[in-house]
C-alpha cells in the first residue's frame, strides 16, 4: 500500500497539493475575518449587527470577479492572482499585529481564495479526463487537512499564534503550495464553463462550506457534544475525514449518481438533526453526518466540473458567487439570531442548508453532457488523510493535566473575569494574554464568561480546552445559549460536586444560566455560584428575576462566593437583592468607589460583581488594569472560617 500512496504522489502531488493548501489557507483566512466581523467592526468600532450584514456580502460578492479577472488577464494569470495571491497574504497575515489590518488582509484573502475557486474548476472542465475526481479529492483533503492542522494547534489558529514555529509551518506550507500551483499552470488551458443546471452545484458549494465550517469539521463541538477532550475529538474528526474521503473515492466512478446525492444528503440531515449533547450517541450522529457530507461533497464537485461547455466562466461565477454570499448569509443569520429575533432559532439553518445543498448537488448531477469518468481507484488522498491521524496522536500525551499546587500561605485567591471569547478592546483574538492576567492574579479559583467552543465569529477556537491547558487547571462546563457556549470555573482544589441551572426567562434569544460548584479546600467545603446575566438595555426586571432563582437555589448555605457578569449597575434592584439577602459585595466592601469593571478600554460603570456570605474572610482586593477583553477582572483572597 505504502508503494501505491508514494507513485500516486509522485504522479498527482501538484495537482492535489495545489487544490488543498490552496483549501487550507482560504479556510484559515475565513476565520480570521469571521473574528474581524465580529471583534473589530462590531465590538471594536461599534457597527450593529444588521450594519455587518452587508460588508460581509459585499466582501463574499467579489467571487464574482472570477469570469471578468479570466477574461481580462486569462485563466494561467487569474490563477495565479488569486492562488498565489491567496498564499502572499497568508504570509502577511502571520505578521500582522493589528486588527485593522488582520480585517484587510483576511478580506482580500478570502476574496482571492472565493475567485479562486470557480477558476480552478472552469481549468478542470477544460482538461477533462480523470480530473474531476482528482480535483474533488484534493479539495475534500485540503478541508481534512485543515482540521488536523487546527487540531494540531489546539483550535488556536496559527494566525494567532507568534514565535518561530507557526511562521516556519506557514512558509514551509505556502512554498509547497506555490511549487503546485507553478507546476499546475505551466499549460493551463483556458477555463470552460458549464451548464446553468451543472452549475446549480457551484451554487451548492456555499451552504455544503457553511456545514463544514460550521459543524462537521468542528473539534469543539464534537468535545462539547461528546465530553472528549480535543485531540480524542480531533482525532475521530480526523478518521472520519478518511473514511469519507475513502467511500467518496468509492462513490466517484458512479456516473449518473442523484440519487447517492439525496441518500447522502438525506442521511446527513438525519444525523444532523438528531444529534444533540444530550444523548449518548450524539457524537457518533455528528461524525456519521460529516462521512456522508464528504460524499455528498464529492458529487457536489464531481458535477461542478463533469460538463463541459465552452470557453468562459459567466455561469460558473455568477452562481458560484450567488452561493458564497449564500454561505455568508447563513453564517450571519445564525449568530445574529441569538440577538435578534428572526423568528426561527439557529439549529434550523444547517438543516435547510444541508437540504439545499443535497438537492442542488442532484439537480446538478442530472445534467446532460456529463462526460464519463474511467473505473479506477482514486484511493490515495483517503489513506494521505488517515496518516494526519499522527497530529492528533502526539497531542495526546502532553493533553494530561499534572497536579497543581495551590498557592501558598492561607486564603483561597478567586478571580471572576468575562473573558469577551478571548477578543481584547483592538479586535483581535489574544488569550494569551487573558491567561497571563489569571497567572499574575495567583488564583486558585477562575470563574469566567463568555466561552466560546467553536463559534466560528470568534475563530472556531474551543476556549474552555486551551485555558484548561495553558493554566494547568481541570475545569467545570456550563453551556447557556448552546453546547458552545457558556461558563467555566477552573480550581486548584478538588471539586466535589457540580448542578447547572437556566435562568429565567426561557424565551430570550440568548439563553443564560448558573453552576453551583461544591469545592474541597483542604477539607472545607466552598461553595461557588457563576453566572452570567441578561445583557439587554430594559431588562431590569429580568435581572432581577434572576438574581431572585440564585437566591432560592443558595437558601443560605454558608462559606459561598458567588461571581459573575451581573450586567447590573450598583443601584439596580438585581443587586440590590444580592445585598439584601445578606451577601457582601467585595468590591464595596473593600474597593474604592466607584468600581468600574466596563468597558476596559473607557471605564464608565460596574456590571461584575463578586459577592461572599459574611462568614468568610475577604482580603486583598484588586481589579488588574487590562484591555485583554472588554471587561475587568476582579480578583480577592477568600478565609474560610
Amino acid at each position: 500500500m505504502f508503494a501505491t500512496i508514494i507513485k500516486d504522489w509522485r504522479a498527482n502531488a501538484a495537482a492535489w497539493l495545489a487544490t488543498a493548501l490552496t483549501v487550507v489557507f482560504g479556510l484559515q483566512e475565513l476565520r480570521v475575518l469571521f473574528v474581524g466581523f465580529v471583534g473589530y467592526l462590531r465590538d471594536s468600532q461599534g457597527m450593529s449587527s444588521l450594519s455587518l450584514a452587508p460588508v460581509a456580502i459585499g466582501i463574499f460578492a467579489l467571487s464574482l470577479l472570477a469570469g471578468p479577472l479570466n477574461r481580462l488577464l486569462g485563466t494561467r494569470n487569474a490563477l495565479w492572482l488569486s492562488a498565489g495571491g491567496l498564499a502572499v497574504l497568508r504570509v502577511a497575515e502571520q505578521f500582522a499585529q493589528t486588527a485593522l489590518l488582520d480585517l484587510y488582509l483576511s478580506a482580500a484573502a478570502v476574496a482571492l481564495f472565493l475567485i479562486f475557486i470557480p477558476l480552478a474548476i472552469g481549468v478542470v472542465r477544460a482538461r477533462g479526463g480523470d480530473l474531476p475526481v482528482h480535483f474533488g479529492l484534493a479539495f475534500l483533503f485540503g478541508l481534512a487537512l485543515d482540521t488536523a492542522i487546527f487540531t494540531g494547534v489546539r483550535t488556536l489558529d496559527l494566525s494567532w499564534q507568534t514565535g518561530l514555529l507557526p511562521v516556519v509551518v506557514v512558509l514551509a506550507l505556502v512554498a509547497v503550495q506555490l511549487w503546485a500551483l507553478n507546476q499546475r499552470t505551466a499549460n493551463a488551458p483556458a477555463a470552460h464553463d458549464g451548464s446553468w443546471q451543472a452549475n446549480l452545484a457551484t451554487l451548492a458549494l456555499g451552504p455544503w462550506l457553511f456545514l463544514q465550517m460550521l459543524v462537521f469539521q468542528s473539534a469543539p463541538l464534537l468535545s462539547s457534544t461528546t465530553g472528549w477532550h480535543t485531540p480524542v475529538a480531533g482525532l475521530f474528526l480526523v478518521l472520519a475525514n478518511a473514511v469519507g474521503l475513502y467511500a467518496a473515492a468509492q462513490i466517484a466512478s458512479a456516473q449518473r449518481n442523484s440519487l447517492y446525492a439525496l441518500l447522502a444528503g438525506a442521511l446527513a440531515l438525519v444525523a444532523l438533526a438528531l444529534a444533540s449533547p444530550e444523548t449518548s450517541y450524539g457524537g457518533i450522529l455528528l461524525l456519521l453526518g460529516q462521512l456522508f457530507s464528504l460524499v455528498l461533497g464529492m458529487l457536489l464537485l464531481l458535477a461542478a466540473t463533469r460538463v463541459k461547455g465552452e470557453p468562459g466562466l459567466l455561469k460558473t461565477t455568477l452562481l458560484g458567487g450567488l452561493g458564497q454570499i449564500v454561505l455568508v448569509l447563513l453564517l450571519f443569520l445564525y449568530y445574529a439570531s441569538y440577538d435578534i429575533d428572526f423568528g426561527f432559532r439557529p439549529p434550523v439553518l444547517p438543516l435547510a442548508a444541508m437540504a439545499l445543498a443535497a438537492l442542488l448537488t442532484a439537480a446538478a448531477l442530472a445534467a446532460r453532457g456529463a462526460a464519463k469518468l474511467a473505473i479506477g481507484s482514486w484511493r490515495t488522498p483517503a489513506y494521505s488523510a488517515a496518516l494526519l491521524l499522527l497530529i492528533p496522536l502526539i497531542m495526546l500525551p502532553g493533553w494530561k493535566l499534572t497536579d497543581s499546587p495551590t498557592s501558598e500561605g492561607s486564603g483561597v485567591r478567586i478571580i471572576n473575569y468575562n473573558v469577551h471569547d478571548a477578543v481584547n478592546t483592538d479586535g483581535r483574538m489574544d488569550p494569551e494574554a487573558l491567561a497571563q492576567v489569571v497567572d499574575d492574579s495567583g488564583a486558585d479559583i477562575v470563574a469566567l464568561q463568555e466561552i466560546s467552543r467553536g463559534w466560528l465569529i470568534w475563530g472556531g477556537m474551543d476556549m474552555l480546552e486551551w485555558f484548561s491547558m495553558r493554566l494547568n487547571m481541570p475545569y467545570v462546563w456550563d453551556a447557556t445559549a448552546d453546547s458552545q457556549w457558556g461558563m467555566a470555573v477552573y480550581s486548584r482544589y478538588p471539586i466535589l460536586s457540580v448542578e447547572r441551572f437556566d435562568l429565567p426567562p426561557d424565551d430570550v434569544l440568548l439563553l443564560r444560566g448558573f453552576t453551583v460548584i461544591e469545592i474541597d479546600v483542604d477539607g472545607e467545603l466552598l461553595t461557588v455560584i457563576n453566572t452570567h446575566f441578561s445583557e439587554r438595555d430594559g431588562q431590569d426586571d429580568i435581572r432581577m428575576t434572576q438574581s431572585s432563582a440564585i437566591l432560592d437555589q443558595w437558601s443560605g448555605r454558608p462559606a459561598t462566593v458567588v461571581v459573575g457578569d451581573f450586567n447590573a449597575r450598583p443601584e439596580s434592584a438585581a443587586i440590590q437583592l444580592m445585598l439584601e439577602a445578606g451577601f457582601v459585595d467585595v468590591s464595596r466592601a473593600l474597593g474604592q468607589q466607584p468600581t468600574y469593571t466596563y468597558y476596559a478600554a473607557d471605564l464608565t460603570h460596574q456590571i461584575d460583581y463578586i459577592f461572599t456570605t459574611p462568614d468568610l474572610g475577604i482580603r486583598d482586593f484588586s481589579i488588574p488594569q487590562t484591555t485583554a477583553s472588554d471587561h475587568l477582572p476582579l480578583v480577592v483572597t477568600v478565609d474560610l472560617p
